[in-house]
């Protein structure tokens, strides 16, 4: 542990960065793709790989590096995740052709995978217990800085400079977190074991790597051939058999890539569910409100990013506090407030639609950061004390792997939900973009997943009682 509180505070700011940067990156890159489609005179399924290139590559990878990050150290893949991150950044700001630039981030995709699957292990492991939640609160500060700034900082930097410059700005920020971290975070390699060296599971992180992204593949997919497609079928079954070869493999190999020892304790797998659980509202509010606001209040584009502008600011504002807060309450009850208000909070809002004017919208918004700024920080701190301190990397790893798998299955399942309780319509898109279906039905489409998320957000309370009585005992 490190007791200066001037290197912890430039330790939480090295990995800060990281997750400032993955956010940012994400959505500033998301308003440039139809600039880069006619650049390079593409349609929008091609330019769609951009964005899923780097997110299957990202998901994939998370345990493999989460791994190597336990046996090689957790310093060593986090300043070399910062070396990856900046150069494939740098490949796709001179990228000339679309195939470049896919494969540039792929190659970026892989630094932020090294990244998120070290971050969070870093602080439980060098930030003394008492000042965690502090440390969590701040990187979740810095997670929803990106969030909110992505999309505007985007814009304007295409707008005003080039879409090229929202791959090359991540360089010199990431010069400089790479040189705060590589001095300051401790060099603290595994302790060497007697005896015969331990191996790596080249073979479960083959199976891991292939069955996450053939079930990302699917979930992306779906929407678009039909989820009772054949080739969406098979895709499922065959990440099902895939994933299933990978517990097999995991649970009879000697050094494992995911040592399955860590669900023996039922309150790290209960904390786990419920970090899936919580992720699929504000996954599938951040793809449906955009349609709600445009679609039936009739908002501009520029408007409605303001409007969502105000969920990242309370979260901006109240994280830092709500991480000292875990430092002073038990997590795992603020996590149970949190999905209590969550819960009520989207049931709310499933039953206030349909009403005139901007008021309920903007409780909701208000609400929903006020509910999810007490369950992040504290939920991030509960998963990262569950793991033993050998396991920190994995467990980090399976944390981040677990919310890009929930970000995913959320805009997946509430598009599914909403396109069900519109009569005759297969996609959401489709039905959001079709002038003929009258606002009363749309409507209900929209009500039906709110009702769904409220529902998740109860799982998600479930899951965290029942982690909360097992560490009572």
């Amino acid at each position: 542990m490190i007791e200066n509180r001037s290197r912890q505070r430039l330790i939480v700011i090295s990995v800060a960065f990281s997750s400032f940067m993955a956010r940012l990156n994400n959505y500033t890159v998301n308003v440039s793709l139809p600039t880069i489609s006619r650049d390079f005179n593409v349609g929008t399924g091609e330019a769609s790989r951009i964005v899923m290139s780097y997110l299957l590559i990202i998901t994939s990878s998370l345990l493999l590096f989460g791994k190597l990050a336990d046996r090689l150290g957790l310093k060593r893949i986090f300043i070399i995740g910062y070396i990856v991150f900046v150069a494939g950044s740098f490949l796709c700001g001179i990228a000339q052709d679309i195939n470049t630039l896919i494969g540039s981030r792929m190659v970026q995709g892989i630094g932020s995978a090294m990244l998120l699957a070290t971050s969070f292990a870093i602080i439980s492991k060098f930030i003394p217990s008492d000042r965690t939640g502090w440390a969590f609160g701040i990187t979740s500060t810095a997670s929803a800085l990106g969030v909110a700034t992505g999309a505007p900082v985007g814009g304007l930097i295409t707008g005003y400079l080039s879409w090229h410059w929202v791959f090359l700005m991540n360089v010199p920020i990431g010069i400089i977190a790479f040189i705060i971290a590589s001095r300051k975070i401790p060099d603290e390699r595994p302790r060497a074991k007697t005896g015969e060296p331990e191996r790596f599971d080249l073979i479960g992180a083959v199976l891991s790597f292939l069955g996450l992204a053939i079930l990302l593949r699917a979930l992306n997919t779906g929407k678009e051939l039909g989820w009772g497609s054949p080739s969406i079928i098979l895709s499922f079954l065959a990440s099902i058999i895939v994933l299933s070869l990978f517990l097999i493999r995991e649970k009879r190999c000697s050094a494992p890539l995911l040592d399955l020892a860590l669900f023996k304790d039922l309150r790290f797998a209960f904390v786990l569910s419920a970090t899936f659980m919580a992720y699929l509202l504000i996954a599938g509010n951040a793809f449906l409100m955009p349609f709600y606001l445009e679609v039936i209040k009739g908002l501009n584009p520029q408007k409605t990013g303001m409007m969502l502008l105000v969920y990242s600011i309370i979260y901006v504002i109240i994280s830092p506090y709500a991480g000292r807060l875990s430092d002073k309450v038990r997590p795992g009850f603020l996590c149970i407030i949190a999905m209590i208000s969550a819960t009520v909070c989207s049931l709310f809002f499933s039953f206030t639609l349909q009403f005139q004017g901007f008021l309920f919208i903007f409780i909701f918004l208000i609400w929903l950061a006020l509910s999810y700024v007490l369950f992040f920080s504290p939920n991030n701190n509960q998963v990262m004390s569950l793991a033993p301190e050998n396991k920190q990397g994995i467990a980090s790893g399976l944390f981040n792997t677990t919310t890009n798998l929930s970000y995913v299955f959320g805009v997946a399942v509430f598009e599914t939900v909403f396109s069900h309780a519109i009569p005759g319509t297969s996609s959401a898109k489709a039905s959001l973009l079709n002038a003929d279906i009258p606002h009363s039905i749309l409507l209900k489409g929209f009500q039906a997943t709110y009702i769904f998320g409220g529902l998740a957000c109860l799982a998600a309370l479930l899951f965290s009682i029942a982690a909360g009585k097992m560490t009572k005992r």
